[in-house]
């Protein structure tokens, strides 16, 4: 009885990246590189057209159009059947944090081998999560912050029921990036006083008093990537 490959979707914007992916498993019986983009908005398309017959998706965090933590949960509400891994340069505890909060069930650095990275992709289809090797002491670290935290926050360690439409997400981004009402407002074609009443309803639904608490509060639960 022969037994379906297993169809990995990759994304990465770097061509070098997903061409390496697809050589390491050229000659693989049991796990093919069904799909490659190079954008998340080209990763939707192909899952429109591709996803009920896709199985695993390697996700780069940071995209030139978007983060990774976007499309894992786009993957997660439309995709349920495909299990998501960051496969990432970053051995942060926030990019891993924000990856896994965001519904992935593996992390595995991008230097990682063929065996780990097979490994990781077999653990997770089998529902379970996988961390590679490398990023083990930033995971030790984060459980001991975890526990080292004073219970009832009062506020979501999650972006589940925060909702933010199109318009505060790309303003929230570029608060992130550091820039001023004005220069957001240049930016998007705005007023600065549009900016800003965006700025007080982002600081008002994520509980927040200042810019700074903004950031900080919105890269903890995966709305924004950390800065590198």
């Amino acid at each position: 009885m022969t037994t379906q490959p297993i169809h990995l979707l990759v994304v990465d914007d770097h061509p070098l990246i997903t061409q390496g992916i697809v050589g390491l498993f050229a000659n693989s019986p049991d796990i093919k590189v069904a799909a490659v983009a190079h954008s998340i908005a080209e990763a939707k398309e192909v899952l429109k057209e591709q996803g009920s017959s896709l199985h695993v998706a390697l996700i780069d965090i940071r995209m030139q159009d978007g983060v990774g933590m976007d499309l894992v949960r786009h993957i997660g509400r439309h995709y349920p059947h495909i299990k998501s891994i960051a496969l990432t340069m970053y051995d942060t505890e926030e990019y891993l944090k924000a990856m896994i909060q965001a519904g992935a069930l593996g992390y595995v650095l991008k230097n990682t081998s063929r065996e780990e990275l097979t490994e990781a992709i077999r653990t997770v289809l089998g529902g379970h999560y996988y961390f590679s090797r490398a990023t083990q002491n930033v995971i030790g670290q984060y459980i001991l912050r975890q526990q080292e935290k004073p219970s009832g926050r009062g506020r979501s360690s999650s972006s589940d029921g925060i909702h933010l439409t199109p318009r505060e997400k790309e303003i929230l981004e570029l608060i992130a990036q550091e820039l001023t009402n004005a220069q957001i407002a240049e930016k998007l074609k705005l007023s600065p006083r549009t900016v800003h009443t965006h700025r007080r309803s982002l600081m008002q639904k994520l509980g927040v008093k200042n810019s700074a608490g903004l950031v900080k509060y919105a890269i903890e639960i995966g709305l924004v990537p950390p800065r590198s």
